[in-house]
């Protein structure tokens, strides 16, 4: 799903140690040095995250959770590599819009993609509109679910989509090892609590508003093990909490002279490029 990273670093705490008597220490004896300082090993399974990172981000799950249909605008701008040419970062636009528990619908332009996706309780629908072809299969009956076999059968992951499932906070946190919050900055045009995350093979940063409604606003993500380091961002500009959403928007709509083919081949079409958090 960078740049340089915070991490929490607990110091040892060098308490003033008086002697008994009248004197101090002895004269010409050299006062003992500070105790080093050290920064905590990770074991297994431990974590080093600030408790008002922690915090802010289940408020967000929470209130993502609340909602019943939501529809949201964002971009994205992520790095290629490739090895025979400089490296080059390109945008696209999302839109995106869900009504729970079962009905899913989007579409990406940019740079490098141009598709559309539509899920309606039952299946799951792709289009590729530069190379005319499509996908579809059956798949489970939840957002959750359709998430997860798209996902599973692409090979591909969409960051954007860990905002849609039912249980945000397991989905952002189940990985991490370190979390700091930064202050309050702005994303999106608006002031954001500012948080910094750390796992295994990513670094990412958060924006959450600050305002009445603790809604995502801006994700970056560093695929530190990669070559090149490549970056992630999504901001999202938009968001309508209350959108209406009739059946037929989450029914497919293919063109005249569509080519389907397998699934799996549709990878990259709306994903990120074959990249896995």
């Amino acid at each position: 799903m960078f740049t340089c990273r915070r991490l929490i670093v607990f110091a040892a705490l060098a308490l003033p140690v008086f002697a008994c008597g009248t004197g101090g220490p002895p004269p010409n004896v050299p006062a003992e040095p500070p105790p080093p300082r050290i920064e905590p090993e990770l074991g297994p399974g431990s974590t080093l995250v600030e408790p008002r990172a922690e915090q802010l981000v289940r408020q967000m799950s929470d209130r993502l959770a609340k909602v019943s249909a939501l529809a949201l605008e964002a971009e994205e701008t992520y790095d290629e590599a490739p090895a025979d040419t400089p490296r080059q970062q390109l945008t696209c636009v999302r839109r995106v819009a869900m009504r729970r528990p079962d009905r899913l619908v989007g579409d990406a332009s940019g740079d490098a993609r141009n598709g559309s996706f539509w899920y309606d309780g039952q299946t799951f629908t792709a289009i590729d509109h530069e190379q005319n072809v499509w996908a579809s299969g059956t798949v489970p009956p939840t957002v959750d679910g359709a998430l997860d076999w798209v996902f599973g059968q692409t090979g591909t992951t969409v960051p954007l989509g860990d905002f849609l499932y039912a249980n945000v906070y397991d989905r952002l946190m189940s990985d991490v090892q370190r979390g700091v919050y930064l202050g309050v900055h702005e994303a999106a045009g608006v002031p954001c609590h500012h948080l910094s995350f750390e796992q295994a093979t990513i670094d990412w940063q958060l924006w959450i508003d600050a305002g009445a409604d603790p809604l995502p606003r801006k994700l970056v993500i560093t695929y530190k093990t990669e070559d090149e380091v490549p970056q992630y961002s999504v901001t999202i500009r938009k968001w309508n909490l209350a959108a209406t959403l009739p059946d037929a928007l989450f029914h497919s709509t293919l063109p005249e002279g569509a080519r389907r083919i397998a699934v799996p081949a549709l990878a990259g079409a709306y994903g990120d490029e074959g990249r896995n958090r």
